[in-house]
C-alpha cells in the first residue's frame, strides 16, 4: 500500500469527531440536521444527516471506526481526488434511497459505504494481494452490513466470524467477487448501505478503469 498520507481522511474524521461532541452538547441540533422525508424545501438536509448519529452512542462509536479504517485504507489506495467521488457517491446513492423510501435518520455510513465499494473494484482490477489490510478490512465492513442488515446483531456476530473464516480459506478474487455480490444482494433487498455500497462500486468503475 502506498504511504501518501490521508489527509482528506483525517479532515472528515476530524469533522465526524466534532460534530459527534456537538450532538450530546446539543442535543436540539439533532432533528434540525437529521433526514426528515416529511419537510420540503430544507434543502440543507441534503448533506447534514451525515454530522448526526440517530440511532445513539454504539452507532457514533462504530461509525467512527469505521470512518477512520475505512478511509484511511481507500485514501491510500485510490487518491485524495477519488476518495472524495467515492464518499460524495455513497452519499448521493443512499439519501436519494432513503427520500424516496421515505426513511428518517442520519449517520455517515452510507458515505462509508461508498469509499468501501470503490476499494472493491479497485482491488479487483489492481494487485489485490498486495494490500491485504486493504481487503480484510474492507470485506469485514460489508460483512458486518450484511450481518446487520439481515439479522441484527445477531446477524454481524455471525457474518463477521464467516468473513475471517472465508478470508483465511477462499482465493482473493474469489471473496472479491462474492462480496460485490452481498453488496448487490443488500441492495435489492432495500437497504440503504447496500444503495450506497452499489453506488460506490459504480463510482469506483468510473474513476479506477481509465488508470488500466
Amino acid at each position: 500500500m502506498t504511504t501518501r498520507k490521508p489527509v482528506v481522511a483525517a479532515a472528515v474524521f476530524g469533522v465526524a469527531v466534532v460534530a459527534a461532541v456537538v450532538q450530546y452538547a446539543v442535543p436540539s441540533v439533532v432533528p434540525v440536521l437529521e433526514r426528515d422525508p416529511s419537510t420540503s424545501g430544507q434543502w440543507w438536509r441534503l448533506a447534514t444527516p451525515l454530522l448526526v448519529q440517530t440511532l445513539g452512542w454504539y452507532q457514533v462509536v462504530m461509525n467512527l471506526v469505521t470512518l477512520a479504517l475505512v478511509g484511511v485504507v481507500a485514501e491510500r489506495l485510490v487518491g485524495r481526488w477519488r476518495w472524495a467521488v467515492l464518499f460524495v457517491a455513497g452519499t448521493v446513492g443512499g439519501q436519494i434511497a432513503a427520500y424516496a423510501w421515505r426513511e428518517p435518520g442520519g449517520g455517515d455510513s452510507i458515505a462509508i459505504c461508498g469509499l468501501a465499494g470503490g476499494v472493491l473494484v479497485w482491488l479487483l482490477v489492481h494487485r489485490r494481494e498486495e494490500h491485504p489490510w486493504a481487503l480484510w478490512v474492507v470485506v469485514g465492513y460489508v460483512a458486518a452490513l450484511a450481518g446487520w442488515g439481515f439479522g441484527g446483531v445477531p446477524g454481524t456476530a455471525v457474518a463477521v466470524p464467516a468473513a475471517v473464516v472465508v478470508l483465511w480459506l477462499a482465493p482473493t478474487r474469489v471473496v472479491l467477487v462474492g462480496t460485490v455480490g452481498c453488496c448487490v444482494v443488500l441492495a435489492l433487498a432495500g437497504d440503504l448501505h447496500g444503495v450506497s455500497l452499489v453506488s460506490g462500486l459504480a463510482a469506483g468503475l468510473a474513476v479506477t478503469l481509465p488508470r488500466r
